[in-house]
């Protein structure tokens, strides 16, 4: 199963996710990941391809991160406090498609020069005027037309994680749809008191 699915079953009614203070329920986030889905589409990105999210905690994250799994595509998360160096590193590492950045990123980022990674196809800034090399910005996604989620396998790679080794540089450990499920299903099991109306306050990414 594609790990997209995981907000379709809830009530169009209830609060998802709260960023910056304002809620968004289930139904407008579904609306808006369908949009951002057909955005990322309509850049190329299909099956296997990685985005990167330069991106903290937020909506933002939440839209693109599972937007991009519903397409089958890989998700790379890399710290938006990063260096220069660092995240262009990672990003030729990964061979990104697509990079979305956030304004606290865009100092940084715009020390990387985009013309040397052959791979990358596009620049999304999520907030328009904010990252001075994007040649677009997160409504431009939104704008696009939905499409429905692609079907994946369990072992179908999900995302790659940067982790911070004992020795050199970090490296990107593998995680496949299946095992974020697990992690998903492990943590329901260690957490049985949480249930509907409770909120969770999500430190990562």
């Amino acid at each position: 199963m594609n790990l997209a699915h995981i907000i379709d079953s809830h009530p169009a009614d209830r609060v998802a996710i709260i960023s910056r203070g304002r809620p968004t329920t289930y139904g407008t986030l579904r609306d808006q990941v369908a949009h951002v889905r057909g955005g990322l589409a309509k850049l190329g990105v299909t099956k296997g391809d990685r985005v990167v999210l330069l991106c903290s905690n937020g909506r933002y994250f939440v839209d693109v991160y599972l937007a991009a799994l519903g397409l089958g595509a890989v998700t790379v998360p890399l710290n938006p406090s990063s260096p220069a160096p660092e995240i262009e590193r990672e990003i030729r590492t990964v061979e990104a498609k697509v990079v979305v950045v956030e304004p606290s990123a865009a100092h940084a980022f715009s020390q990387v020069d985009c013309t040397t990674i052959p791979s990358l196809t596009a620049v999304v800034a999520t907030e328009a005027g904010k990252v001075e090399c994007a040649n677009l910005a997160f409504d431009d996604l939104l704008a696009a037309d939905q499409v429905p989620v692609v079907e994946v396998d369990d072992d179908d790679l999900a995302a790659l994680i940067f982790t911070s080794g004992t020795a050199g540089s970090p490296r990107a450990a593998m995680l496949s749809h299946g095992n974020l499920m697990s992690n998903i299903l492990q943590g329901r099991s260690a957490n049985e008191g949480i249930g509907e109306g409770d909120v969770v306050y999500g430190v990562l990414p």
